[in-house]
């Protein structure tokens, strides 16, 4: 019998830098934006780095949320709960992660193009899910959806949901002799990012909600 497929929940990456918090691009070779041309993409939020008086609403906001959850982490500490605040690595590469955030790098016809729009968490439903899966019986890396009936928003997951009957699909595969590898991006929250590179030279960086996956995901597919 089969063995069944390794599946991590991903999705494309979003900015952690002030300037680039919770934001995306997606660029061609000539850091032009692709998004119009994305073929059956719905719209999503415009992109744009943020200015000086920006930065700073972001560095206030996130000193004022440490303050209201100390009291959270320092419980969760009592307790022997994982609660201390997510760290970040150092920062590689300036120009894709504090004065831009390309989350797909291709350009026309190339293989980072056809990811479906599903993986971008502002254009899909907060109950979808997208997960990696690495087929090894068919040499195939894929990802696929489904609905969560444990999501009760985008951020919360209240534990114990199921997939919802009939949402199930596969989404995108592509053989894995296509990739040519992939690379943890340190300078992410828990350093949850990746980049896959294709053959061609595309790229898609990646973040995964799956705890400790990533350098799992890069050892598989690198």
């Amino acid at each position: 019998m089969d063995e069944e497929p390794e599946r991590y929940r991903v999705e494309f990456a979003s900015g952690s830098a002030a300037s680039v918090e919770n934001r995306r691009s997606f660029r061609d070779r000539e850091r032009n934006d692709i998004e119009p041309d994305l073929p059956g993409w719905p719209p999503g939020p415009a992109f744009a780095v943020r200015g000086f008086f920006g930065k700073v609403g972001r560095h206030v906001l996130t000193f004022v949320t440490g303050l209201l959850m100390l009291p959270l982490y320092f419980i969760a500490e009592v307790l022997g709960s994982p609660g201390s605040p997510d760290k970040r690595g150092k920062l590689e590469e300036r120009e894709n992660e504090v004065d831009d955030f390309p989350v797909m790098w291709a350009g026309v016809g190339e293989t980072a193009r056809t990811l479906p729009w599903q993986l971008d968490p502002s254009r899909r439903a907060w109950r979808v899910v997208t997960e990696l899966e690495l087929v090894e019986s068919e040499d195939l890396v894929r990802i696929t959806t489904y609905e969560d009936s444990a999501r009760g928003n985008r951020f919360v997951e209240w534990g114990g949901g199921r997939r919802v009957p009939g949402s199930e699909a596969v989404l995108w595969e592509l053989p894995r002799k296509e990739i040519a590898g992939a690379e943890a991006k340190r300078f992410s929250m828990a350093e949850s990012d990746f980049k896959i590179v294709f053959r061609d030279g595309s790229w898609a960086r990646l973040t995964t909600t799956s705890s400790g996956a990533a350098g799992r995901i890069v050892s598989l597919l690198g």
